[in-house]
């Protein structure tokens, strides 16, 4: 009986790109979908209790596993420290996180219009950067909301 230890197996074709940038951006787009509505969320609370920002910046700086999602993960705990310190840069925080995950979010859909478009994971993964890319526009949306209301209260206090 022989168990074939040193035969290889025959190649076959498959119907998965296997190009490891667009891997990658199969893998990054489940992350910005995540975090973008992470962003989002942590936007609307932000003024409530900043330190939501540092636990939502120490979850990407955690869960992400290349140096990108590691210097964003970063830059959204010191800028949301500095944000718990200095009271009216609390907003920065989200809106670091929203800008982070919104550019990787771009970039994916930039891969994905070169290559890929014949994997079944292309319109999954096209849709997962669109919804990141949307929650992270809200979260922007929400700070900027934040700021102004922020800066009115300012207005009529002096």
């Amino acid at each position: 009986m022989s168990l074939n230890l040193t035969d290889r197996p025959s190649v076959q074709s498959s119907a998965y790109h296997m190009s490891p940038a667009f891997n990658d951006a199969v893998n990054d787009a489940q992350f910005v979908r995540t975090f973008g509505i992470a962003a989002f969320v942590c936007s609307i609370l932000t003024l409530i209790r900043p330190e939501i920002a540092v636990g939502v910046g120490l979850a990407v700086l955690g869960f992400g596993k290349t140096r990108y999602y590691r210097v964003l993960g970063l830059a959204v705990v010191t800028v949301s420290i500095a944000g718990i310190l200095i009271g009216p840069l609390r907003v920065i925080g989200p809106v670091v996180l929203s800008l982070g995950v919104g550019w990787k979010g771009f970039d994916i859909l930039s891969l994905l219009s070169k290559e890929g478009r014949d994997d079944p994971d292309w319109p999954e993964t096209k849709k997962r950067a669109r919804l990141g890319i949307l929650f992270s526009a809200l979260g922007i949306a929400v700070s900027v909301v934040w700021t102004t209301l922020l800066l009115i209260a300012l207005t009529r206090t002096l």
